[in-house]
């Protein structure tokens, strides 16, 4: 058979489609903000920064201000570090229905207010402060854990987080309180209200008809889930909820999945902490990441799945941060409730209050005190590897092909390093036709890996094999310039037809020659040629005299009357004298002069098989 593509790779194939951990940095976007705190697009280039006062600003993508959009600070209680204007959402139908929703505490008593605004319809930049409708008031009896975020699901409904009002370990109970709305998530529908009523109540919400539960409750047992936010292309539900003292958490919850309570103030995060009246842990969902408090952090800044399209290795990633030491992770799910999280470093600088995304799936930060906005830049996204032919080797036997990695973006010096061969130079020549792999490196550590097979000018024909015919040896396909038939590896001599008769069971090839000058080798095993005992039908068979010169008798006596054949034939299977009889005994004398001298065969065929002599002329 043809030969086979040589494998010379050390380690797994599979694995090289996968990409080294996200290297991010943040890159300055836009300053001089007033303690921003939530960041939001309405569908198209425009990206709209919250301060905590009260003021919503409007940037174009460059993160230029275009206007002040909103001013509401004299209806806003921002007096304490956890009030203001806390969160912001474009209605999916903005483009249509100019309507957005904002999160504040309200001036007069802090409470929190849920309320719809216009934007103006002579300046798309200005919203109309004078067209407030509040759809849902919460009163807060303390200062601190008003949660504040709100977000448009893909189910077209409000999501509202409220924490559990504040304080230090929920002394009210208030997350496990069905008939409170604080500890909560809230999924209301503001496009359909009932008459006379602010927004309406979605009829597949998880506690409908339940008289111990607040219609709106979507689900229950926060803390303070700060910020939350959903994928936009599973729709999944990711947030992080700030812990107490023990534990920061981020909880997750696939589309449609309602009602789960998340453990608050019987666990915080797996921990817990004020157990009494409660379920077994077994009865909670539990965080799908946790980290130490204070060991690694103080306070969870929940943020979003990167689905953009300028940094590919981020794609899939749920990136989020902790606002006191600025470490920051990355979770990724792998597999149905199945999640890795990776750190990916701590960075400057710290008290990170939101994440955001722009209508291209681009992910921003504010700093708080700092009053500045970020983009998130993956560093390692531009660096690519690619392996390219230089010179394809001749055949499948030559080593005479070349291959060059060339790099693209990075940060130099790079390292190269190849698989299976220790080799560590950007160019590899005198290759054989195979599979190669690189992993290459750059100054910051990025990774990236490539393969290409390497492919000979001439690739075996289809179909070429050895058939055995007849008593005839021959190859499938024809076109070759040179023949060399050889048994069990040795070259037979003068067996260079495009055919051959064997006289011997063994292991037949055949090396052919292209016009390319490429070499390849089929061949088989044939048996049942040779008989190591006479036919049951012969009673003498020999050759006399042996070894002979002029000529030699062969002499057969069979035990009945019957038809026979013989042949003398030469080692490359030439047919040199041949004769058919029949009756009972054959006496015949071979004429040998003129053949060359060595070694030769004589074959004899009867009704009950076949057998072969060797005869030397010398």
């Amino acid at each position: 058979m043809a030969k086979h593509l040589p494998v010379l790779l050390s380690f797994v194939l599979g694995a090289l489609s996968v990409c080294a951990q996200p290297k991010i940095e943040l890159r300055l976007w836009a300053s001089g903000f007033n303690r921003p705190l939530d960041i939001a697009h309405c569908g198209d280039s425009r990206l709209f920064v919250v301060e905590q006062r009260g003021i919503i600003w409007v940037l174009d993508s460059a993160g230029n201000r275009l206007d002040t959009f909103l001013n509401i600070i004299a209806r806003v209680r921002s007096t304490a570090n956890e009030q203001g204007l806390l969160g912001l959402a474009f209605a999916p139908d903005y483009a249509q229905s100019r309507h957005f929703y904002v999160n504040y505490t309200r001036q007069t008593d802090g409470a929190t207010v849920i309320s719809r605004f216009s934007v103006s319809s002579a300046n798309p930049n200005r919203a109309d402060a004078n067209s407030e409708q509040i759809l849902l008031t919460q009163t807060q009896p303390y200062n601190n854990h008003n949660g504040g975020c709100i977000k448009f699901g893909p189910d077209g409904y409000l999501y509202i987080g409220l924490g559990d009002g504040g304080s230090g370990g929920d002394p009210q109970n208030y997350a496990q309180n069905p008939a409170s709305l604080l500890g909560k998530t809230l999924r209301i529908d503001v496009r359909n209200a009932p008459s006379g009523q602010p927004y309406g109540i979605p009829p597949d919400n998880p506690f409908v008809g339940n008289t111990a539960f607040r219609p709106e409750i979507w689900s229950w047992g926060w803390r303070n889930h700060w910020r939350f936010s959903f994928d936009r292309l599973t729709g999944d539900f990711w947030a992080g909820d700030v812990g107490q003292n023990a534990r920061e958490e981020i909880n997750f919850e696939r589309p449609g999945v309602g009602g789960r309570n998340y453990g608050w103030r019987c666990y915080e995060g797996t921990a817990p902490f004020n157990t009494s009246g409660c379920q077994p842990a077994s009865a909670y969902a539990p965080p799908v990441f946790e980290y130490a408090n204070p060991g690694l952090g103080r306070s969870v800044t929940g943020g979003f799945v990167y689905r953009g399209s300028q940094h590919p290795d981020l794609y899939g990633y749920y990136l989020f941060a902790d606002y006191v030491s600025g470490r920051w992770w990355a979770t990724r799910q792998v597999a149905p409730d199945s999640f890795v999280t990776a750190v990916l470093g701590v960075f400057t600088p710290t008290q990170i209050s939101t994440f955001g995304e722009d209508r291209n799936g681009e992910l921003y930060v504010a700093a708080l005190s700092q009053g500045t906005v970020y983009r998130i830049v993956e560093r390692c996204s531009g660096f690519r590897v690619s392996l390219q032919t230089l010179k394809q080797p001749a055949c499948f036997d030559s080593s005479n092909g070349s291959v060059v990695a060339r790099i693209s973006g990075g940060r130099a010096p790079y390292s190269f390093a190849w698989a299976g061969s220790g080799a560590t130079d950007s160019t590899r020549t005198g290759l054989p036709p195979g599979i190669y792999a690189v992993e290459a490196r750059d100054s910051l550590g990025c990774l990236r890996r490539d393969t290409l097979v390497l492919t000979p000018a001439e690739t075996p024909p289809t179909g070429l094999e050895v058939v055995f015919n007849d008593g005839v040896l021959s190859v499938s396909l024809g076109g070759w310039t040179a023949y060399q038939w050889k048994r069990n590896g040795v070259a037979i001599p003068g067996a260079t037809s495009p055919t051959y008769t064997p006289v011997q069971d063994g292991y037949y090839s055949c090396l052919l020659t292209s016009p390319n000058q490429c070499r390849y080798e089929p061949g088989r095993q044939v048996t049942g040629i040779v008989s190591t005992a006479d036919p049951a039908d012969v009673e003498t068979f020999a050759l006399s005299p042996n070894p002979a010169s002029a000529s030699a008798r062969l002499y057969v006596r069979l035990k009945q009357p019957a038809a026979l054949a013989w042949e003398l034939v030469d080692t490359a299977g030439r047919i040199c004298y041949q004769q058919r009889g029949e009756g009972q005994i054959f006496d015949e004398r071979l004429p040998l002069d003129g053949l060359a001298l060595g070694l030769y065969y004589v074959r004899l065929t009867t009704p009950a098989g076949t057998a072969v002599r060797a005869l030397k002329v010398r």
